[in-house]
């Protein structure tokens, strides 16, 4: 695999979060999308333009999945999987926990996770077969097996009244009495580079697109982590949910699920 790709991921995230710094200093224009509380920024539209400007002028036969435009199919063997800025509730409010998000898939496969944290001066990353990195530094998942000494991350669909909803309210109740913590951060890609780096020891969510987590998924598995969907199955993305632990902690995690009826939703 080209190694360029690697070095231009990373650069086109870190330039895409200097950016919404900016726009956190100057302000930015706020609408909605699928509902009230589903928020795009100008921001959002700024950073993506940076981002899929690059790729369509450096590499016009890949194809490029990303939040706040059209799917672009082209010919060739890879496509990048880009959200802007996942926890755009977050950065409208002005809270750190929004970040850059940027996969690159070869032949259907992810072989590089780029995730920039700007407000907190983060970056996650991964490549296939080279291990996770905060930084230099190489990161790895948590070494805790039981749920009371463990702290779980998880968010919530935007879909209040459905089935999803609801059943991930009965799922927080649960882990939350079950372990040292539960924690809403509000951004996917955050909440698995966080499980990645053992800050937290499994994350689970419903509702997610490819954008949410094609990065932070393949920084989780190359910090060691296990990565399935809430049934437990090899993961789906079509499924829309994700589980995601230090790989300990999965099969409870699984039970819990499974007790409450939150794998068939």
């Amino acid at each position: 695999m080209p190694i360029h790709l690697l070095q231009i991921a990373k650069k086109l995230a870190h330039d895409a979060g200097k950016l919404a710094l900016k726009y956190q200093e100057k302000g930015f224009s706020i609408s909605t999308k699928s509902s009230p509380i589903d928020l795009v920024t100008e921001a959002d539209k700024a950073c993506e333009e940076l981002i899929l400007k690059t790729i369509r002028a450096h590499f016009p036969d890949h194809s490029i999945l990303s939040e706040e435009s059209p799917a672009i199919e082209q010919s060739g063997d890879y496509k990048w999987i880009v959200d802007p800025i996942d926890g755009t509730g977050n950065f409208a409010h002005g809270l750190p926990f929004y970040a850059i998000s940027i996969a690159i898939v070869h032949k259907g496969k992810p072989i590089i996770g780029v995730v920039e944290i700007p407000a907190l001066k983060e970056t996650f990353w991964a490549q296939e077969g080279r291990g996770a990195y905060l930084g230099n530094k190489q990161i790895h998942v948590s070494k805790r097996d039981k749920l009371q000494q463990s702290m779980f991350a998880t968010g919530f669909p935007y879909a209040r009244e459905s089935d999803r909803y609801r059943k991930n309210i009965e799922l927080f109740d649960a882990f939350y009495k079950a372990s040292n913590g539960v924690r809403r951060f509000g951004s996917a890609a955050i909440d698995l580079c966080f499980t990645a780096a053992g800050r937290f020891d499994g994350f689970w969510e419903y509702a997610l697109k490819p954008w949410d987590i094609a990065a932070g998924k393949i920084i989780m598995e190359e910090a060691g982590g296990m990565v399935t969907n809430m049934d437990g199955s090899l993961f789906n993305h079509k499924l829309e949910n994700i589980l995601a632990s230090n790989g300990l902690l999965h099969s409870e995690m699984l039970r819990v699920i499974k007790e409450h009826g939150a794998d068939k939703v």
